[in-house]
């Protein structure tokens, strides 16, 4: 498993105006990157790319039961890093070489769709995704065109992970519900040596990592509780929607967690990793550690609990995990049909206990899994909580890059000491980064007046 989500492209994403260059160099460079083929016997071949290593272990476990009820296909799955799948799907996908089915953060996947080179889901496969996906995520995975361009396959919904031992310890009675409690819990689990050096964090704030990755971490942690928004849409486009107090006040809050409080710092274990060698009391993250943790660190006395509510807002990121099939695929039929039959209810019950990874789908009974993975129940309940927000990227072509943009500065910001109890310093960087977000829409077309 791969705990530090360092493998989103922050290269700025090509404008829709040069894409047709884009195409046209593509064209020459792709050749020898593979196309669909036909296997043995007539067999149709699909082919599949993945970015995660769960997710294609996944996939080739499904592959294989669906390769045996169906032996006239043959599905070949190739895993690429992330970085390296985002890079070779720029490539290939205008030059009508890519898989034929792409696995990708839909962020990721629609400046693609908006260019001509993703196929809609067909008209039979929408109205079952309507039927059987909640609204949030139909909505979320709908162009504006009103069709869906890829399928909704997994919600990477967050919620807070926390050490039930250390909170005894603590005299913690109940999990926070708001983020006073939760900073003021972080204060009383954190655990220092002699020289002042951090050696149990109360509170693994994401202050390090991949681009976007992080982004979406402090996005749901500080911005949500707070009410900053990363955009404001007015009309058919776009403007920072951060250049406020809320905004201030979500960087501040990491400042004074990294800089103040001193509950968590940048030399020890981080992530799933840390929180499992019980290096850290409380972080945040997706469900598919419940199953990391059952397998590492299977004594870890541990629980989950909503993001906590604040001020502005309560809620989640629960952004999509994509499957898109290519115009250019020449077995797109079997390519949907395969891609459909891998969210059907079997099928999300064994990705779902297997991978980890949480299904969209919340209509199937997911009970059995709840005995071995008690925790995996309050992902599901949670993602069907009144009230409690589930947020996902805009459909924009400019979307990846203003949050990798923006991860570079909060990141820059976080190794600051001297923004502490610095309110003009913190104001300057909320300011140069929501200028810079205004300039990446302007280059797009996309910024609101």
């Amino acid at each position: 498993m791969w705990f530090e989500e360092n493998r989103r492209s922050s290269m700025r994403k090509p404008s829709r105006s040069v894409w047709p260059i884009l195409c046209a160099v593509v064209a020459v460079l792709a050749v020898g990157l593979g196309v669909p083929t036909w296997g043995a016997a007539g067999q149709v071949e699909v082919t599949i790319w993945t970015a995660f290593p769960e997710m294609h272990q996944l996939t080739q476990e499904l592959a294989a039961k669906y390769m045996k009820e169906n032996p006239n296909i043959k599905i070949t799955a190739t895993l690429f890093p992330q970085r390296a799948q985002e890079e070779k799907v720029a490539v290939a996908l205008p030059a009508g070489q890519a898989a034929d089915l792409i696995e990708l953060d839909k962020f990721e996947l629609y400046p693609y769709y908006k260019n001509g080179f993703l196929e809609p889901l067909p008209p039979d496969t929408e109205a079952w995704v309507k039927k059987n996906f909640p609204e949030y995520s139909v909505k979320a995975n709908t162009a504006d065109d009103g069709k869906l361009f890829d399928f909704p396959w997994f919600n990477a919904f967050k919620m807070m992970f926390y050490n039930k031992d250390y909170f005894k310890e603590a005299g913690i009675t109940k999990v926070p519900t708001t983020v006073d409690e939760m900073v003021a819990a972080s204060k009383k689990l954190t655990k220092y040596d002699s020289k002042g050096n951090v050696t149990r964090a109360g509170l693994d704030y994401r202050i390090m990592g991949g681009g976007a990755g992080t982004m979406q971490k402090y996005w749901t942690q500080a911005m949500i509780p707070y009410g900053a928004k990363v955009l404001d849409k007015v009309g058919d486009k776009w403007r920072a929607g951060y250049n406020n107090e809320a905004g201030k006040n979500a960087l501040k809050m990491y400042i004074d967690a990294v800089h103040k409080d001193k509950v968590v710092a940048f030399d020890h274990k981080h992530d799933a990793e840390g929180f499992g060698l019980g290096i850290s009391a409380m972080f945040q993250r997706e469900a598919w550690v419940v199953g990391y943790l059952f397998k590492e660190a299977p004594k870890l006395n541990y629980g989950v609990f909503p993001m906590p509510k604040g001020s502005g807002g309560w809620g989640t990121v629960g952004n999509t995990m994509g499957l898109a099939v290519p115009k250019s695929s020449k077995v797109k039929k079997e390519a949907f049909a395969f891609a459909k039959w891998m969210m059907d209810d079997a099928q999300a019950m064994y990705s779902f206990d297997t991978s980890g990874w949480q299904p969209f789908r919340t209509n199937i009974d997911y009970s059995p899994l709840y005995k071995n993975k008690p925790m995996l129940k309050e992902f599901i309940q949670t993602s069907n909580l009144a009230g409690h927000a589930v947020y996902d990227y805009e459909n924009m072509p400019a979307i990846s890059e203003v949050h990798n943009r923006m991860a570079e500065r909060i990141m820059t910001a976080f190794k600051r000491a001297d923004l502490k109890d610095n309110p003009q310093g913190i104001a300057k960087v909320i300011s140069d980064m929501a200028e810079e977000t205004n300039r990446i829409l302007a280059d797009n077309g996309l910024l609101a007046k």
